[in-house]
């Protein structure tokens, strides 16, 4: 019988960071994410690419 399920990804992340931010900085990360069709996850990535001068996708 064939495996079910999801395929292994090529790069699993397997590390979790937590960060504390006040109301005002939760409110304009959460309205640029919607206003952008993001994932507040995808919103903080796509900022650190930023940061690090990678290639955006």
């Amino acid at each position: 019988m064939a495996k079910m399920g999801r395929p292994k990804s090529d790069s699993p992340k397997l590390k979790s960071v937590g960060i504390r931010l006040a109301d005002e900085d939760y409110d304009k990360l959460r309205k640029y994410a919607s206003a952008h069709n993001l994932t507040i996850t995808q919103t903080l990535l796509k900022g650190m690419k930023l940061l690090f001068n990678e290639p955006r996708k």
